[in-house]
């Protein structure tokens, strides 16, 4: 610790914390990031580019140099061919700088400083003053560097009050998170993602990240860049602000300090954090695209999963609660944390305060890095936490954790992605007293009796002689789970009207240089009918049906049909009426389904 300065000396060296804040206002803190310290070095970026605001940077240009020194911070030298600080990073440079601001304007400088330093931090900040005192009074290395800039005519005037400015600004008490928000302004241009100020504008502050670049980290600048590759500061407070140009700021506080000046931890924590998020600058992969490709709600889409008119009843003013995201290119953590930022927006769209059901495709996503997956898990945990929950689909390709990985939270298509999510919503109607899965008359009703099955579906509408007519043609036929109940090509003799259980259609969809593949087109339940269209027309069947579950279907013969059309016009009309209208909305819901594009 800086035990040249007493009052830092009673720092706690245990305390630890680490603060990232992003280009779009999200901030993940851990640690003791509420603490307050005194920002001492750190302020010198903002400092300087406080100066070239109010002077220009070809002003400040003639005052101080932007070259690495190679010295120690606190040198008392200047550069031998021009006669002024190499830098503004180092304590030289940085009291030349506190002077020409005090210079400007003497009677409000130190306010200037404090007012631009809280609009950099998003907050009100204040200086310590028992900081300050310990610094004045112990200052006498930098008074002696002062009387050389004022002898080398860099001071023009009198150097104790620009060497007060100095001390103060060095003085002021920041936390963790305000040093991460200052540095996400930089990454920002100069603007401040949780407030939406503008402090600096974008030249300026590439001026700043140029020479935190190359200066930052005194006569270790190099081996930084080298090793961790973000534009950086320290403080002897033990501090250090590092910057991902537009991408995020990293704030990192812990007072043990090595032989440089810099936090030991800060330094090590910056340097996995690079390494396991891939931040180094020289290492950056173009973000030439958005990493979601596309957004929706669950009124757009909905799954092949054909629900009841009860079920349906349940689910259509739900629907907005499903929220789909379709992720893209490599997922490392800058990208994702923009996807992330989409879905928690997602979570909270609208009305949908709680019980959102979000589903991210990562079918065209390359890779997802370990970091990165574990972020996501991160944030599966917390909505989970929060009452919602997140579905993927389409990561077989990925590496996910096993949290992630298990049954309910990743399915293979988009298609059962939303299945998943509507039925967790008929379950937490259920829970709420709501009728679902079918009908509160269907969980009721006896079962065995084409009549039951009727009176859910197709034939409810119909007068009881005209449903009696055509139920006592149905015979009733069982299927187990897996088996084929009717294949492609064959002869379309047979209308399936289901009691039970689940059935699916799968039509066989063709891809260039690749053989067909399978695809799901609907499932039906209980009181719905398939084979109608096949039926209608005569032609051979289109698509193969397949028992989902354990299950049974009431079945009319075409045979049976044609004698109920000698026997009951009446009856057969009413049929083929229902079977129309049936097949209309049958018509209008698959366009609306076959728009999951992502699933073909």
């Amino acid at each position: 610790m800086a035990a040249y300065i007493p009052e830092l000396a009673k720092a706690n060296p245990e305390d630890f914390a680490i603060v990232l804040a992003t280009a779009d206002g999200r901030v993940y803190a851990v640690g003791d990031w509420e603490k307050t310290f005194t920002i001492q070095s750190i302020s010198k970026p903002f400092m300087y580019g406080l100066a070239m605001s109010l002077l220009s940077p070809s002003f400040m240009e003639k005052k101080v140099g932007v070259e690495p020194s190679g010295d120690a911070f606190n040198a008392i030298s200047l550069d031998p061919r021009t006669g002024i600080p190499r830098n503004p990073m180092i304590n030289a440079g940085a009291i030349a700088t506190a002077a020409q601001v005090w210079r400007h304007d003497p009677g409000r400088a130190e306010a200037l400083t404090l007012e631009f330093f809280s609009s950099l931090a998003g907050r009100p900040l204040a200086v310590n003053e028992s900081v300050y005192e310990s610094e004045r009074a112990s200052g006498h290395r930098n008074r002696a560097i002062s009387h050389l800039l004022r002898n080398a005519a860099v001071i023009e005037e009198e150097p104790e009050p620009g060497l007060d400015l100095y001390f103060r600004q060095c003085s002021i008490g920041v936390t963790c998170r305000d040093l991460a928000v200052m540095a996400a302004t930089l990454a920002c241009q100069g603007r401040n993602p949780l407030t939406q100020d503008e402090p600096l504008n974008p030249a300026l502050t590439t001026r700043m990240l140029a020479v935190m670049g190359s200066c930052g980290m005194y006569d270790y600048a190099g081996q930084w860049l080298y090793d961790v590759g973000m534009p950086a500061k320290s403080g002897v407070g033990g501090g250090v602000l590092a910057v991902v140009p537009g991408r995020l700021g990293i704030a990192v506080y812990s007072p043990r300090l090595d032989a440089f000046g810099n936090s030991v931890r800060g330094i090590a924590t910056c340097r996995r954090l690079s390494q396991a998020l891939e931040l180094h600058l020289f290492d950056q992969t173009p973000l030439q695209q958005s990493p979601v490709r596309s957004t929706y709600k669950g009124t757009e889409r909905r799954s092949r999963r054909w629900r009841s008119t009860a079920e349906a009843a349940v689910l259509d003013p739900l629907r907005s609660q499903i929220k789909v995201l379709h992720a893209q290119g490599v997922l490392d953590f800058a990208a994702l944390e923009n996807v992330l930022a989409r879905i928690e927006q997602a979570a909270i769209d609208g009305a949908v305060i709680d019980g959102a059901v979000i589903i991210l495709d990562l079918g065209q996503v390359g890779e997802l890095p370990a970091a990165s997956s574990a972020l996501l898990q991160r944030q599966a945990e917390l909505l989970q936490a929060a009452g919602q929950q997140l579905l993927l689909c389409r990561s077989s390709h990925l590496e996910l954790p096993a949290a992630l990985s298990r049954e309910k939270f990743t399915y293979a298509s988009l298609d059962l992605a939303l299945e998943a999510a509507e039925d967790l919503l008929l379950e937490r109607s259920a829970c709420e007293g709501s009728a679902v899965n079918g009908s509160t008359a269907l969980a009721a009703a006896p079962k065995g009796t084409p009549t039951d099955a009727c009176l859910l579906g197709l034939l409810a509408p119909l007068a009881a002689n005209l449903r009696e007519a055509i139920t006592e043609r149905l015979e009733l036929r069982h299927y187990a789970a897996g088996s084929l109940v009717m294949a492609r090509q064959q002869e379309s003799d047979q209308l399936f009207l289901v009691a039970s259980g689940r059935f699916s259609i799968f039509l066989p969809i063709p891809r260039p240089e690749a053989p067909a593949r399978l695809a799901r087109m609907a499932t039906f339940s209980e009181g719905m009918v398939f084979g109608d269209a096949a039926f209608f027309s005569g032609e051979l069947r289109m698509a193969d049906v397949v028992a989902d579950t354990d299950g049974s279907c009431w079945l009319l013969q075409r045979s049976a049909f044609e004698e109920l059309q000698q026997d009951n016009p009446a009856a057969a009309i009413a049929l083929l009426t229902q079977l129309a209208i049936d097949l209309g909305g049958k018509v209008a819901l698959c366009g609306q389904q076959l728009t999951l594009v992502e699933d073909l």
